[in-house]
């Protein structure tokens, strides 16, 4: 089956996962005002630890120092090009390319994934050439790594996602357990403020 159609379903492998934050969420316009507050206050709805901590629950890191937890959604990346950081660029400029989605996660299940700008991953909205927005993700998570505003994920454990679940359809956060491209979605969506 191709990754692509792949939904996760109950039992995925226990990617991370609030029920009750989802039932909040769709109560409806009047508590818009609250969940913007809950979004914004640091540690609540923010995950600022790398994968398998994500699946630890262990949000005590012995040793960890100044973790950098303002990651940007794919909304704020595409609508402030001019603060990409250094050696990517949103579109091609004289001799300057603009910097393609392959260019960081080669190959890939659709042609916007295999021959599209970072740009147009973002802008993109067709679910059948960006399932769960998760190209988004990703590139917003490694803009978000070049630009120091994360620092509990680096651009090779973003590749080593994309590489698992292009070649294996899921990828391993911790032994025994597999996110498949909707899970790395949603963990990387909670990467951003």
């Amino acid at each position: 089956m191709d990754i692509q159609d792949q939904d996760s379903a109950a039992g995925s492998g226990g990617a991370p996962r609030n029920p009750g934050r989802r039932r909040f969420a769709s109560a409806g316009a009047a508590a818009s005002g609250v969940i913007l507050t809950l979004a914004s206050a640091p540690g609540m709805a923010t995950e600022c630890r790398a994968p398998s901590g994500a699946m630890s629950g262990n949000v005590s890191r012995p040793g960890a120092k100044n973790v950098m937890c303002a990651g940007r959604s794919p909304g704020y990346w595409k609508n402030w090009a001019t603060y990409w950081p250094s050696g990517c660029y949103a579109a091609t400029a004289g001799r300057r390319q603009a910097t393609t989605f392959a260019s960081v996660f080669p190959f890939g299940w659709t042609s916007l994934y295999q021959t599209g700008t970072m740009m147009q991953v973002l802008t993109c909205n067709d679910a059948s050439l960006d399932r769960h927005n998760l190209g988004a993700h990703l590139v917003a998570a490694y803009l978000n790594v070049k630009s120091q505003k994360i620092s509990f994920l680096t651009v090779e454990r973003l590749k080593s996602i994309w590489h698992d679940l292009y070649t294996y359809g899921y990828y391993t956060p911790v032994a025994g357990t597999r996110w498949y491209a909707k899970d790395v979605a949603e963990y990387l969506q909670r990467t951003e403020t």
